[in-house]
């Protein structure tokens, strides 16, 4: 029976330390251009968010549901929640933006060669080419917000709300002016788009991912009471895997005492918990401006 205790206490703890709030470099990348965001049936497909080092390892299309630009509601997906967890310090709020900022970077030159492309084909593309025209002018809103601000995490949703509403209006206005088999044509034609930009992005993030995550794993360590320098030194040089590292503490938590297990759990926990609270919070902050909106307009 002690033995069973012992295993849900150190499974409890690697639950933990898993979801312990380290920059997942998949996170964040939405709203994308993507002309295949929806399977042939017309329903919208979804994408793992497990973690990864590689940003540019799976595209993700913007989430279901979101607001058309004109309208007054504010709106906070679920991912978008989860992504505000880490933006409690200006490096976690400087990868969320630099995130967003590569996703419309993205989605611009992505854009801009489907303009092309269809102008090529004979079609009339100026209902897209003023769309890009807000992009360009949205990119340029984020790249100019400071992550250091108070309302750096406000500024970061009402800008990815912004991107992500644009994005509906360019897949729609597509939609719009081909049939099935043009836009098939089309996809093809932008599918291979990749960009020195775009991989100088890529290294940037993924750089600021691992400079936040070996913080946050010296928090780790100082709760345990050991530290492995060497082990987040190889990750922060990409040597060695997150996932690795996560393997690494749980084994030398596996070697402690039951009481110290029950501890570290209880402080990473909480740890979780506020992270979760403050952005449910703010969650719930912006659902009720949204409904004073629609009091206001009856």
């Amino acid at each position: 029976m002690k033995r069973i205790s012992n295993i849900l206490v150190v499974l409890m703890l690697m639950v933990s330390i898993a979801t312990l709030a380290l920059a997942d470099e998949e996170a964040g990348e939405n709203p994308d251009v993507e002309f295949e965001s929806e399977t042939q049936d017309g329903e919208n497909e979804t994408s793992d968010n497990n973690e990864t080092e590689d940003p540019d390892a799976n595209e993700t299309e913007e989430p279901e549901g979101n607001e058309t630009e004109d309208s007054d509601e504010d709106y906070l997906d679920n991912e978008t929640e989860e992504e505000i967890e880490i933006m409690n310090n200006s490096l976690g709020a400087e990868i969320r933006l630099l995130q967003l900022e590569k996703a419309i970077l993205k989605n611009l030159l992505k854009g801009e060669r489907a303009v092309e492309v269809l102008k090529a084909m004979g079609y009339n593309a100026s209902n897209l080419s003023s769309i890009l025209t807000e992009m360009r002018l949205l990119l340029e809103e984020v790249n100019g917000t400071d992550p250091s601000s108070n309302d750096s995490v406000q500024v970061f949703v009402d800008l990815k709300i912004k991107a992500t509403n644009l994005t509906k209006q360019f897949r729609e206005t597509v939609k719009a002016l081909l049939d099935d088999e043009k836009i098939k044509e089309l996809k093809e034609r932008v599918r291979e788009l990749v960009g020195d930009e775009l991989q100088n992005y890529s290294k940037k993030i993924r750089n600021r991912i691992r400079q936040f995550n070996r913080n946050q794993l010296h928090r780790l360590y100082g709760v345990i009471g050991e530290t492995n320098n060497s082990l987040i030194e190889d990750y922060e040089k990409g040597n060695v895997s997150l996932e690795q590292v996560k393997s690494q503490i749980c084994k030398m938590v596996n070697q402690m005492t039951k009481e110290k297990k029950y501890q570290i759990f209880s402080e990473v926990k909480e740890d979780n918990i506020r992270k979760k609270i403050k952005a449910q919070s703010f969650a719930d902050d912006m659902q009720n401006k949204g409904k004073g909106k629609g009091r206001g307009k009856q």
